[in-house]
């Protein structure tokens, strides 16, 4: 019984980041239609259709979806920080020798673009097989603004904000609730797919979940965070900026080589980052690491 208990409220951390999404949203929305209502009232120009009307395109505008998205995230930062540190113990102040390592980082950036190379992959597969749901996410990044050219709100949303709210949700808060009642193996499969579902659409939903797989991985077997943070910022800055001046090409040859390439970069990413975590662990544990533990 107390399993199932911790079993379900491990969705707990889902629902709630999505409530945060719409109570800001509908904020937002009310905050700047108080700001309109006042402004058109103070200078006595227009009436209410001309309000509603520039409303409307307010709210649809990229540069606001954007803004407000960067307000959920900073919010949703400081509600699951809190909860991953006062919950979960949370550790924001890791010893840097023996929890990263050279070769743990060069790990994580090769696994960069071999993870969004097979990326690319699976959503020419699903996509394939599922024509609808590419078109479904390509309105989604059109509406959302991803797809635009490079501004200040995408890159603090995009690259830094949202990859460590979301793995403060998933990999923080949700992972380790789920660990109460399974092994990891199963917790991390769970986190996955919650986190899979988070993204709202299908398509994106199957590469996500397929990520997030090998963020919870690496956030296991580094004993930390900071390592499946690290790996989405640098996939969404890949994602983001590096991605469309990539051109594999639309040959057999092509399609071929990158699919093994990135097969060869996730692998060697994996391995490379395995052996540095074993040489953190191998680094013992000095008389001053643990006078500076006695005074913390």
């Amino acid at each position: 019984m107390k399993r199932a208990g911790h079993f379900f409220f491990a969705f707990i951390p889902l629902l709630l980041s999505i409530g945060l999404q719409f109570l800001i949203v509908f904020f937002a929305m009310g905050v700047s239609g108080l700001i309109e209502s006042i402004w058109y009232t103070a200078t006595a120009e227009g009436d209410i259709y001309t309000v509603l009307n520039d409303l409307n395109l307010l709210w649809v505008d990229q540069d606001f979806n954007m803004n407000v998205m960067v307000c959920y995230a900073v919010v949703s930062i400081v509600v699951f920080g809190l909860w991953y540190y006062m919950r979960y113990d949370g550790n924001y102040l890791p010893r840097v020798r023996t929890t990263f390592h050279p070769l743990s980082v060069l790990g994580i950036v090769i696994l960069t673009p071999g993870t969004q190379f097979l990326t690319s992959y699976i959503i020419s597969f699903v996509s394939s097989l599922f024509p609808s749901w590419l078109e479904h996410y390509m309105d989604l990044l059109e509406t959302s603004g991803i797809d635009s050219t490079l501004t200040v709100a995408l890159f603090l949303y995009s690259v830094l904000l949202g990859p460590i709210s979301e793995e403060l949700i998933f990999r923080g808060v949700t992972m380790r609730q789920l660990e109460k009642c399974m092994p990891f193996w199963g917790a991390n499969l769970m986190q996955a797919l919650l986190f899979g579902i988070f993204h709202m659409n299908m398509l994106q939903g199957v590469y996500a979940c397929c990520l997030g797989i090998l963020l919870g991985y690496l956030c296991k077997k580094g004993g930390s965070i900071y390592h499946s943070i690290l790996l989405h910022i640098l996939f969404n800055f890949w994602a983001t900026a590096i991605s469309q001046f990539i051109d594999i090409g639309d040959s057999v040859f092509a399609f071929l080589f990158w699919f093994l390439f990135s097969l060869a970069l996730t692998g060697a990413g994996i391995a490379v980052f395995t052996v540095g975590i074993r040489r953190c662990r191998a680094v013992p544990v000095s008389v001053d690491m643990e006078e500076e533990d006695a005074k913390e």
